[in-house]
Order: C-alpha cells, then structure tokens, then sequence
C-alpha cells in the first residue's frame, strides 16, 4: 500500500502532457470508434445509418468524450497545484472519468433509441469507453515516463561532465569527451590551441614536444562550448573555438578579423560577426 500513498511525478500533470494525453485519447477514440464502431452508432433511431452520418455521430461521440476528458485533466491541473496527489487519487481519478463518460455514452444510446436497458447500456459503454480511454493513457504515461528518465540521465551526464572539468581545472587541465560522455582526452590549459568543428567531429589542436597536434573526436562544437563554459576557451566562430591564452594578435583583413597564435603549422582562426563583440571584450580586458 506504500506506493498507493506516494505521490505521482509531476511531469504527468504538467500542463504540456496533459494536454498530450488528452488529444492522444481523442484520436485513438476517433480510430476506435470508426474501426469497431461501438455504442451502436450504425444504428442510431433503429435506422442504419450513412456512411456520412456515421463520421458526424463518431465525432460528436469522441468531441462529448474529450471535452468530459479535458475539463477533469484542467481541474487535477489546477487543484495539483494546491495539493500532492497520490497514485491512489490518480487511479480513482482516472475511474471516476470512465465512469461518467460511460454514464454519458449510455444516456446517449438510451435516447438515441439504441439501448432500452439502462445497466445493459451502462456495462457496454464502460466497456468500450475503457479500451479507448485506458489504452492512450498507458501508451502516454509509459512515454512520458522513459522521457524524463533519459532526461534525468543527461542532466546526471552533464553534472558529471562539468565535475570532472572543475577537478581538472583546478590542476590546471582541460577535459574533452565523446558523445557517450567517456574521457578522451585532457590536456593543460598552456598547450591547448583550438577546437575545429568538422559536422557531428570535433579536432582538438594541442601542443606536444613543442609541434601542433591534433585530436578527433566524435562530439559537436555547441556540446563542447557548454562544457569549457567557465574557461577560457571561446567560441569566436560557428566552426571555431580558440583557447584566448592562446592569442598573441587580433588582426583585420577587409571586413573580417583573424586571430594569430604565433605558432608555426597552425592557421589563423577567423572569428565571425556573431562572436566578435565577446572577442573583442576578453582581449580588452
């Protein structure tokens, strides 16, 4: 019974899945509906129906369904905000919505002249309506579900990521990793030179007994850049990140800046538009 006591996650009442569930449920309802044709649309009246009118009774039935659906979700929404709920709340909240669609279905199918037996009506509506509604329910839950895991796996990647280079960097080094977060390479704040970006591969340009050398790796630039944040290792250009210790001259050609190292073998980094104003300040500095 400890688990009936605990509280749901909230990434299942965030405004953003709810609104998931709900519009997923409709479509499956909408699917359902037209495929096994249920609640004795076909024969709404006693007459069979068109094939016309059948998609307008499908859709007024799912549209009658979602709006019972959405108005529940907005006021656990609301009323989630104010208080925790349980797994227990959630269940019994997710039966009481079956129960009064499927009071919603049989008052339409009694009307509708399909039914005359209300508990006949009643067990034959909570029936179809928990296919329909259980279903997208389960499928949405289990995807949210397996979605904030991977993102509590990144974030847990990225803080471990980010402890490894303070350590480092308090021995005066500069950690590199691959996509899957593995240490490739480290090297001292004083030999590296720049990164290059090559699509989804990195080259990390070092120096090592005193000749320029160079390190693929499979990560992207951005992903690298967030990770030398809080060094001095800058982006000066959509390809390029330089080391600015590195920097021995800023210089202009036409309309468009270049940063030397003063180091035979390597290039001058060029440094784009969007990047030059950071350039320019850590270089007053």
């Amino acid at each position: 019974m400890d688990i009936f006591s605990q509280f749901i996650p909230r990434y299942l009442l965030t405004k953003r899945n709810l609104i998931i569930m709900v519009t997923s449920a409709a479509a499956f309802a909408l699917f359902f509906i037209i495929v096994y044709q249920p609640f004795g649309v076909l024969q709404w009246g006693r007459v069979r129906v068109s094939e016309f009118m059948f998609v307008i009774y499908s859709l007024l039935i799912v549209l009658l369904g979602m709006s019972i659906a959405a108005i529940s979700r907005v006021i656990m929404y609301y009323r989630s905000k104010k208080h925790e709920i349980t797994y227990l709340s959630y269940i019994v909240w997710v039966f009481a919505e079956l129960a009064i669609m499927a009071t919603a279905y049989a008052i339409c199918s009694i009307l509708a002249d399909v039914q005359e037996d209300v508990l006949v009506a009643f067990k034959s509506a909570l029936l179809n309506t928990s296919l329909i509604l259980l279903i997208p329910y389960i499928v949405c839950i289990t995807a949210f579900t397996l979605q904030d895991r991977n993102q509590r796996l990144r974030q847990i990647e990225e803080d471990y990521d980010k402890a490894i280079q303070q350590r480092a960097a308090t021995k005066g080094l500069i950690s590199f990793f691959d996509e899957r977060g593995e240490l490739q390479l480290s090297v001292t704040k004083d030999n590296l030179l720049y990164i290059e970006s090559a699509d989804n591969y990195i080259y990390i340009w070092y120096m090592k007994s005193n000749l320029p050398k160079k390190l693929m790796l499979r990560n992207t630039l951005k992903r690298t850049s967030e990770l030398l944040a809080e060094t001095n290792v800058m982006r000066c250009h959509r390809g390029y990140m330089v080391n600015m210790e590195q920097v021995k001259v800023l210089r202009r050609e036409k309309d468009s800046f270049y940063l030397e190292l003063g180091i035979d073998g390597v290039k001058d980094i060029p440094v784009s538009k969007t990047y030059g104003d950071a350039v320019l300040k850590w270089l007053s500095m």
